[in-house]
């Protein structure tokens, strides 16, 4: 018989349940996944013959089978961001608008000052124009007293800045450009669906596995920075949705020789 040394590799494929239901939205790939795999753990409650000499295992029963996963993506998407903060992600949209006005009290020197932040919007606002700013009663000078970034709506002081002292206000309006942009939006929310690894081996039978019923956690480290790639490491809860199974297995299909 040949023996079926398997070198794996595989997609994944995620279908996410609709909110307040188990049923999947559909399957999305999930990005390359360097790493993904299955663990079991069983538990057996043993029996032992006590009747005479050594005790002798004559039985034992299974109690308990758990099955569980683990999987990392260097596919840093926001729908992989939400999944790994539990939260959900969006596209914010922003409408154009004019005059819009600011202050910052006691400002100091060589800091940096965001436009447009509220509790509806606690990062502020983005693509600014028109930008005008007040200190001592003279209107700043850019370049000069400080710097804008217009795409991310921020004003840093520069140090020596004589309209634009320390302890003084910094007041005045800019104007904001239609936009939108991906955010993603950290909950608490449990992250479930369904999970299909489909098999592309170098080497090895194609295997394709289902898991009906998967919870999806975040494990581990997101490096914000680093000299390797970015990577969003996951633990897989696998659990048997009603009649069904866990888990199963399928090979590719093939037409019985006549």
């Amino acid at each position: 018989m040949k023996q079926n040394y398997t070198l794996g590799r595989g997609e994944i494929h995620f279908g996410q349940f609709k909110t307040g239901t188990q049923v999947p939205r559909g399957e999305r790939y999930f990005g390359n996944t360097p790493e993904y795999g299955i663990t079991a753990e069983q538990e057996n409650l043993d029996h032992y013959s006590s009747d005479e000499g050594v005790r002798k295992k004559d039985e034992s029963v299974l109690l308990q089978l758990d099955y569980a996963g683990s999987l990392t993506t260097d596919h840093i998407s926001p729908e992989n961001m939400a999944i790994f903060f539990l939260g959900e992600s969006m596209i914010q949209t922003t409408v154009a608008a004019t005059a819009q006005a600011f202050s910052f009290e006691d400002i100091e020197q060589g800091m940096t000052y965001q436009l447009g932040t509220s509790d509806a919007n606690p990062s502020g606002v983005r693509q600014v124009s028109n930008v005008a700013l007040t200190g001592t009663g003279e209107t700043a000078e850019a370049g000069v007293d400080y710097v804008l970034d217009p795409v991310l709506a921020r004003i840093t002081i520069l140090e020596g800045s004589t309209k634009l002292a320390n302890g003084s206000t910094l007041a005045g309006t800019y104007d904001v450009e239609a936009s939108s942009r991906e955010r993603v939006i950290s909950k608490a929310t449990t992250v479930e669906g369904s999970l299909r690894f489909i098999a592309k081996n170098p080497t090895g039978k194609n295997i394709d596995y289902f898991m009906p019923w998967v919870k999806i956690t975040p494990n581990g480290d997101f490096a914000l920075k680093s000299d390797e790639w970015q990577q969003l490491p996951f633990t897989l809860e696998i659990l048997k949705k009603g009649s069904l199974e866990a888990i199963y297995c399928d090979g590719r299909p093939y037409v019985p020789a006549p």
